[in-house]
């Protein structure tokens, strides 16, 4: 089919006029068209458009403005895009929704801080506004950011709240900071032992610093008591900031059943606008789906698992094959590689289970080993239970023995990946793990050309939710300045269509979705977005401050930026 581009005169041919025809015949008329728009449709029969019809919650015509106007009925509302850009909705493949509301709804948000003392003030003045004994929370500081560049301990944080606990998640979600008094109401002395999985930071003299790794932050996290406890404000705040930069859907990575319960209401209610992927969360997978099954809806879809191997990068809790150039040798002297914060031999057998039950298995694998035993696992639950199309995935997939990518490939499991990580932790990956390690770090283009998909997603809270950094970042390798000169280890790349593909069509393979979403095509879903500028075109530092016009999912505007027509 010829491509079409923005001309007064399209070259379409006879038989092509007339293939349309016969097309859009067996589709309802349409109740809205949308004209004059650079629309990027992602299908490759036809992949630039200039106008679109929607009949209820699907798209019924694409074509040109003569083609689609001659559809139009006395009743057809017509919209005028004014030579605006016009993109399949994006979907963020992996996200945390509720946690990303709760910094929407007052918990201390600490990106911003570039020193231990910053922490500390943000602390104080929340100090002030609280009760005695009332549980101080926030999160997504990065020490990385700090002078030095150390852990912080506990000492001058409980000094400024002596009398209120406080436990404040690092930016990767992997390790948390506790003060005195949090330590205290969990129990924690010198004496309490490192859970598997996880570790507790002690100085010198063996005292905890307040630092906690992975599985250990479980011992003050189940004791906080959080201000925000309602689930259902948490999703619809999360929703509008979700909404607002153009997201259409998310897989939300790790639900409780009890935050699925709450999905199902607002989803009946008709308050959940997004369209959510949920994975089941870890250890209540194997049960959930005996006792429910899988759930195929309009508004959520529940058909995967969610589970861990090891810790984030940053922390230092990724499982490697060989020691942390930064960190060689634990306390004890014996050599460290990161934690394994879950059991190969589990994620094997839930593997095997939803093979033989039809579920999705989704597996956190951030270091080289911890990558290496997830496809080991795969791979065995694969041989005693081969299954087509079962679309396993792993989530992260950030530093790969090289050796390792040509497997994803061969064993149909997804990379599923998110490009601002790598903007993000290029500061200190060569610290951690070396050059020669490195080269297997964020190799989004080694992964595609090995022939495999890579759905794109930010990890939000601990990245921005704003997927159009997440698109800078793929095709640029560089941080919000334009730094490194170049991108950092730009052979990893992706080109614009990449990127777009990934947070489109490719996210919504990787949820068995993209006969319904992904791509502007006749009886597909009418979700899209109209933005104020061409991201395909545009000079790439631009990509950053593009601003969504509109979003529309399902045919209904669900959000419309003050000021737009």
């Amino acid at each position: 089919m010829t491509r079409l581009i923005r001309t007064p005169a399209f070259a379409t041919g006879a038989l092509l006029m007339a293939g349309a025809a016969n097309l859009f015949a067996q589709q309802p008329p349409p109740e809205v068209i949308y004209v004059d728009g650079n629309i990027y449709t992602l299908d490759p029969a036809r992949p630039r458009a200039e106008a679109l019809g929607v009949a209820g919650d699907r798209i019924v015509a694409v074509g040109s403005n003569a083609e689609v106007r001659k559809l139009v009925q006395p009743r057809t509302k017509i919209c005028d895009l004014g030579g605006r850009t016009v993109l399949p909705g994006l979907i963020d493949a992996h996200c945390h929704v509720a946690s990303l509301g709760s910094f929407g709804l007052g918990r201390i948000d600490l990106s911003e801080a570039r020193s231990y003392k910053d922490l500390v003030a943000a602390v104080a003045a929340r100090v002030k506004e609280a009760q005695p004994g009332e549980w101080i929370v926030g999160g997504r500081w990065d020490h990385e950011n700090w002078p030095g560049r150390k852990l912080p301990t506990h000492h001058k944080l409980s000094e400024v709240s002596p009398n209120n606990p406080v436990w404040l998640t690092r930016v990767d979600g992997h390790a948390g900071l506790a003060n005195a008094a949090a330590m205290k109401l969990a129990g924690i002395t010198r004496d309490t032992p490192d859970p598997a999985g996880g570790e507790i930071i002690r100085d010198d003299g063996g005292d905890p610093t307040g630092i906690f790794v992975d599985n250990a932050e479980g011992l003050i996290a189940r004791r906080v008591e959080a201000g925000v406890t309602d689930t259902a404000a948490l999703i619809l705040k999360a929703q509008q900031m979700c909404l607002s930069v153009g997201l259409t859907g998310v897989h939300d990575a790790g639900v409780a059943p009890a935050e699925i319960a709450v999905y199902h209401e607002l989803a009946d209610s008709g308050r959940l606008k997004l369209r959510v992927y949920a994975m089941v969360a870890a250890h209540a997978a194997i049960g959930y789906f005996k006792e429910h099954g899988k759930l195929i809806g309009d508004r959520l879809t529940v058909r995967s698992a969610k589970l861990y191997v090891d810790g984030a990068l940053g922390s230092r809790g990724a499982w490697l094959l060989e020691p942390y150039s930064d960190r060689p040798t634990d306390a004890d002297g014996n050599p460290y590689t990161g934690l394994a914060v879950g059991r190969p031999e589990f994620i094997r057998m839930v593997a095997e289970d939803a093979l033989l039950n039809g579920y999705q298995v989704c597996t956190h694998a951030i270091g080289d080993r911890g990558n290496r035993e997830t496809l080991n696992a795969y791979a065995l639950a694969l041989s005693r239970h081969p299954r087509q199309d079962h679309r396993f995935r792993v989530e992260h997939a950030q530093v790969l023995s090289l050796e390792d990518i040509p497997r994803f490939a061969k064993l149909e499991v997804i990379p599923s990946m998110q490009p601002t990580h790598c903007t993000s932790d290029m500061r200190w990956v060569y610290a951690r793990v070396g050059e020669r390690r490195a080269a297997g770090a964020y190799a989004w283009a080694k992964l595609l050309r090995t022939g495999v998909r890579i759905p794109a997603g930010s990890d939000f809270p601990v990245e921005s939710h704003n997927p159009f950094f997440g698109i800078y970042a793929s095709v640029t390798r560089q941080n919000h300045a334009g730094e490194p000169s170049g991108g950092w280890q730009p052979e990893d790349r992706m080109s614009r269509a990449e990127a777009l593909r990934a947070f489109t069509l490719d996210a919504s393979y990787a949820a068995f979705e993209e006969s319904q979403k992904g791509s502007l095509e006749v009886g597909k879903l009418a979700d899209f977005i109209v933005i104020d500028r061409d991201i395909m075109t545009c000079e790439p530092r631009a990509i950053l401050e593009t601003k969504v016009l509109q979003t529309i999912i399902g045919g209904e505007t669900v959000y419309r930026r003050s000021g737009t027509p």
